[in-house]
């Protein structure tokens, strides 16, 4: 028999999404140049030109993928916002349904 029931753990997705946020202020907070050799350091213009390049292509790899990261971020806590929500929702309607059960009178009263 299929079984329908699901279980959403917020925590975990919360603890995702604070966990992509801060990797992205890590990448944030440093910076590919300072990772690379200048070109006094190498001693040599052409060296240095090839390093530069790639460099310049690593630090735009990693711009992009931190776009992506916050994106994802965003997107993880905004899941866990919205699940957060519905389990709200249902608690409060099944306070009201059991506050409406709780008052019918089944055995006529006493």
């Amino acid at each position: 028999m299929t079984s329908y029931d699901y279980e959403v753990d917020l925590e975990s997705l919360g603890k995702a999404a604070q966990g992509l946020a801060d990797t992205v202020q890590l990448f944030k907070d440093k910076d590919v140049e300072d990772l690379v050799p200048t070109e006094g350091d190498l001693g040599s213009s052409t060296v240095w030109s090839a390093v530069e390049e790639f460099k310049n292509r690593w630090e735009e790899g990693v711009n992009n993928l931190c776009k992506d990261v916050e994106e994802m971020a965003g997107r993880v806590g905004k899941i866990a916002m919205n699940y957060y929500e519905a389990d709200q929702q249902g608690l409060e309607e099944l306070k009201g349904a059991a506050g409406t059960v709780g008052a019918v009178d089944i055995m006529g009263g006493p």
